[in-house]
């Protein structure tokens, strides 16, 4: 059986030489625990990636600048590339309208949202290097549970919810937590599951989200 390639987002950093591309090993680690191959996102034609590629994850990492959702910047905490931005854009729109599956982690499901055409919360307070209980509706909860505790590692959100999405989960105080596409295979969580998959990484005694990246890999 062939395993599906998933290509995954990647963070800039700049090097001694060049640009140089990074991301978190848990991410292939937990396609490939899943049924995956996972291939780092270099640079190039996004149209011949998703052509070859069966499905995207979009990773976590820095925020999205607020001018993709009609904002000016109004929080002195963002940490902003604009390439980057353009890069996941072009990528996000690639796979859709292919009808690929897309998974958002983290910063993915903000930029889910925003490419869909949903609006960010620049900053909130509480959600930093923590744990918590989320809500999760039916289809989620099918996945991780109605009420799973979560680790937490951001502080934008999700503010208004693009038209063709659909809330799919809730922190205690509203926030909003996960994201589903109405007809299309989209999926987005506010937390790190590559980082509540044991035995390569368990933020939450007990807890195990692996069923998120089986739900990308089923769906290519």
């Amino acid at each position: 059986m062939q395993f599906p390639m998933i290509l995954i987002s990647t963070a800039r950093a700049m090097g001694n030489l060049s640009i140089q591309r990074q991301q978190s090993a848990l991410y292939g680690a937990c396609l490939s625990s899943a049924g995956g191959a996972g291939v780092l996102y270099s640079g190039g034609d996004a149209d011949l990636l998703a052509a070859r590629c069966d499905g995207l994850l979009l990773s976590g990492g820095g925020d999205i600048h607020p001018a993709r959702f009609g904002q000016n910047i109004a929080s002195h905490r963002l940490s902003i590339d604009p390439i980057r931005d353009e890069e996941e854009q072009a990528l996000f729109h690639a796979f859709f309208t292919r009808g690929k599956p897309i998974l958002g982690i983290c910063r993915g499901i903000q930029a889910v949202n925003v490419f869909l055409g949903g609006t960010l919360r620049q900053h909130i307070e509480g959600h930093g290097q923590s744990c918590h209980k989320v809500r999760c509706a039916p289809r989620l909860a099918a996945l991780v549970g109605a009420a799973p505790t979560v680790n937490s590692y951001h502080h934008q959100a999700v503010g208004a919810v693009a038209p063709s999405l659909h809330a799919a989960a809730w922190a205690e105080d509203g926030t909003v937590e996960a994201l589903l596409h109405d007809s299309a295979p989209i999926l987005g969580v506010q937390w790190h599951p590559e980082r509540m998959a044991p035995p390569l990484c368990e933020d939450v005694a007990g807890a195990n989200h692996l069923a998120v990246f089986r739900w990308l890999c089923e769906r290519c």
